[in-house]
């Protein structure tokens, strides 16, 4: 797995809650990408989640700014209309830079969704693809059979035990 994904803090409730995704969600005996789903999953997630952060914070910091602005239009002519009032606000260089920004976030949240709900496909189809595989090699006879034919998974010990009997029948 590669060294990218790291570790995941969160805090809930005043207290640090680490994920180290590199170990606790990765299984190390399937393919590349059977292995890394679930961590990818994980590290894409928490990349949405902080967009969603920001896209609130930058939302925030325009609101305040809008309010303050508003607040001082009035305070030098009272007698504004409302419209007035709006109407500079919106005429007002930062008005535009913040309402980018507030476009930016939105655009960087909704992408970074698909991201994740890719995943979630991704590992959908390794899910059925695995199961495609097991149920191919099961028919064909070509390996140990995963199970004793209960549905129960075999051990090492039980699979060589049964190897052993098949060849002396």
């Amino acid at each position: 797995m590669a060294d990218d994904f790291g570790k995941m803090e969160i805090e809930v409730d005043g207290k640090a809650v680490v994920l180290d995704l590199a170990s606790d969600l990765t299984i190390d005996d399937l393919s590349k990408d059977m292995d890394e789903v679930a961590a990818k999953m994980a590290y894409w997630g928490s990349v949405w989640a902080a967009a969603e952060g920001e896209k609130e914070r930058v939302d925030t910091h325009y609101r305040a700014w809008r309010a303050e602005f508003g607040k001082q239009l009035l305070e030098a002519d009272g007698k504004l209309a409302e419209w007035k009032v709006k109407q500079e606000i919106e005429a007002s260089p930062k008005f535009k830079r913040y309402k980018d920004g507030v476009a930016t976030a939105a655009r960087n949240s909704v992408m970074l969704r698909a991201v994740f709900d890719s995943w979630r496909v991704k590992a959908s189809q390794l899910q059925s693809k695995g199961a495609m595989r097991r149920a191919e090699l099961d028919s064909t006879g070509m390996h140990t059979k995963s199970s004793d034919g209960d549905g129960k998974a075999m051990s090492d010990a039980e699979k060589m035990r049964a190897a052993k009997a098949k060849k002396r029948s």
